[in-house]
């Protein structure tokens, strides 16, 4: 029998301390712009909290029994994220406030359709085509943007969207149902050289041509990020499927070969990586390195509390809201508001792989591991990018950084882990 519903109280006390965290550092940073503080300050993060304790109630209403802390934490990181435009970008705040409204509708769409989750994996090569003409989508003239160096952007309306956000959905959607059909082919390799397996040609064929894609991307759309992402999933989800350390490995040294071929051959990748490497070269520092020596001075600002919300020199980051967000909350909340940020994501990423655990199928134990770990790779990409440990791409940190694009597939990948979770709860007849 199915669990009786029950109200979900681990969540609304969670959402309790999102609560008292949006309110709080809304004062701060109001008090700290202005000297003063009012009630008007209070409008957006009461008109947050109000959506989301209507997604509460939506969940209770649909006698919901998955995960109650994945939603809590997400709405955490989207509050600071609100928080940090209020302080970077004012501006923005509505249009971000406005971005989580729809993000919200997002979320509840999700977790309504498709009824049957599963069936998802039947329309894997429908998922696949679909992605792929979303990533190539800004290279058409007409509709396709370049913004800040790199073409990730198509023109709607007055404004832009990133497809590339919808296509890391689609993709793991995709590589889960790829990989539990074809899982049992690639663990039982008929030959092997030494400890190392040696699958047949035909299903080296997706190692090989999602290395293309990503080499496409990285050399057309100058996107590193999104390289990254994609392949880093893939791979990922390959090693999870099979066991098998080979795969990655082949995939980790077509990643490096191709990477040091664009390299040489592409003049803008030259530039990324050159100035990673030496950013505080006279010929950099003030002009493609700029930036990034920028985002440095803010990290050494900080120092170990931080200068306090809303008393750091953020606004010397160009672009900082969407780029370099780690970098100035960590010059305001010092390393340990860096740490607690991070901490945060790897309670994301954790409460994600538990669900992947739990899963009763196959399908449904890669799905919940891909989209974990887009939230995993997507923050180590740009938190990397932000300390110089990689070099800078493009992409944002996830629920935090401005952008519609980001946060509205972020809640749409929320309610799918959600879904994994009620399938895996309802059928153990737990509540």
């Amino acid at each position: 029998m199915p669990p009786s519903p029950r109200a979900r109280f681990t969540e609304l006390s969670l959402l309790v301390w999102v609560a008292a965290l949006a309110v709080t550092g809304f004062v701060a940073v109001v008090g700290a712009e202005t000297s003063a503080f009012g009630p008007a300050a209070l409008i957006v993060p009461a008109v947050y909290l109000v959506l989301v304790l209507a997604l509460h109630l939506f969940l209770v209403a649909q006698r919901f029994h998955g995960d109650q802390v994945l939603m809590p934490v997400a709405a955490g990181l989207t509050a600071i994220g609100l928080v940090l435009v209020q302080r970077l970008a004012s501006d923005l705040l509505l249009q971000q406030l406005s971005w989580s409204i729809i993000s919200a509708g997002a979320f509840a769409a999700t977790i309504l359709i498709p009824r049957d989750l599963t069936a998802l994996s039947r329309f894997k090569w429908t998922w696949a085509l679909l992605g792929l003409l979303l990533l190539i989508a800004p290279l058409f003239p007409l509709i396709g943007r370049e913004i800040n160096g790199a073409r990730i952007w198509i023109k709607v309306g007055p404004g832009s969207i990133e497809p590339w956000e919808a296509v890391k959905l689609l993709l793991v959607v995709f590589f889960a149902a790829y990989l539990e059909e074809y899982r049992e082919v690639l663990t039982q390799t008929p030959r092997r050289i030494g400890p190392l397996p040696v699958p047949p040609v035909p299903y080296l064929v997706p190692i090989v041509a999602m290395w293309g894609v990503a080499m496409l991307v990285m050399i057309f759309e100058k996107d590193i990020g999104a390289t990254l992402l994609f392949f880093g999933i893939f791979l990922a989800m390959l090693y999870l499927a099979t066991g098998e350390a080979f795969y990655a490995l082949i995939g980790v040294v077509l990643l490096l070969g191709g990477g040091f071929v664009v390299y040489h051959l592409f003049g803008h990748v030259q530039v990324r990586v050159d100035t990673w490497i030496r950013p505080f070269d006279e010929d950099l520092r003030f002009g493609a390195g700029y930036q990034l020596v920028q985002g440095l001075y803010a990290l050494a600002n900080g120092g170990l509390l931080g200068a306090g919300l809303g008393n750091g020199m953020p606004d010397r980051i160009p672009v900082v809201w969407s780029d370099f967000v780690f970098d100035a909350f960590a010059e305001e909340a010092g390393l340990a508001g860096a740490i607690a940020l991070l901490a945060l994501n790897l309670v994301f990423v954790y409460r994600g792989m538990l669900i992947a655990l739990r899963a009763p199928t196959t399908f449904l134990q890669l799905l919940a591991a891909g989209l974990s770990f887009i939230v995993a790779l997507q923050t180590l990409v740009i938190v990397g990018g932000n300390a110089r440990l990689i070099p800078l791409t493009g992409i944002t940190l996830p629920f935090v950084a401005y952008g519609g694009s980001s946060l509205v597939t972020n809640w749409m990948l929320v309610a799918l882990l959600l879904r994994v979770s009620d399938v895996s709860t309802r059928m153990r007849g737990r509540p």
